[in-house]
């Protein structure tokens, strides 16, 4: 898209898409990268791969993920493509509970980090679940033991939808 970008803002940045036209607003969450007329080229976005955003994805949840409703369970998460799968694990590494598929490539919306006491955050992404009957509109629910890591978990998941939308 050719605009005219009239600034970069600590959180938005506002442009025209037409000289007479109205000013327009993004969230900087919502932009990957800018390139500039003189080919130069800005990334706003922390990740420079998907691959990236991905294997970080997968760590954190790996680290700090828990069951939401089972404290006592640990979470494993792996991507296949664009999906991305989380199972519930009891101590010894058992799958207690089998997670569906999530496609982060069409994640509708992400909800602002929920936080609790002792530190305990809930992300809620908008997206559709992939079972094996159907394909449909839900919300992905990951409870996290740590805000930080929660936060850049979210970062990293807003990257990634963006870096899908442009393959």
């Amino acid at each position: 898209m050719d605009i005219k970008l009239l600034e970069i803002g600590s959180s938005n940045i506002t442009y025209k898409d037409n000289p007479d036209g109205p000013t327009h607003s993004l969230d900087k969450s919502e932009i990957y990268q800018i390139t500039y007329n003189n080919g130069k080229t800005e990334v706003m976005g922390k990740y420079k791969t998907a691959d990236e955003a991905r294997n970080f994805m997968i760590s954190q949840i790996n680290e700090y993920g828990i069951d939401r409703d089972r404290n006592d369970l640990s979470l494993k998460a792996y991507f296949e493509g664009d999906h991305i799968k989380i199972n519930s694990l009891n101590k010894k590494g058992k799958i207690v509970h089998e997670g569906n598929l999530w496609d982060l490539s069409k994640v509708v919306a992400f909800h602002e980090l929920s936080k609790r006491k002792d530190n305990i955050a809930y992300l809620n992404i908008v997206t559709y679940e992939i079972s094996k009957l159907k394909r449909e509109l839900k919300k992905l629910v990951i409870k996290m033991t740590d805000y930080e890591a929660a936060a850049n978990l979210l970062e990293a998941m807003k990257d990634l939808r963006i870096m899908l939308k442009k393959e």
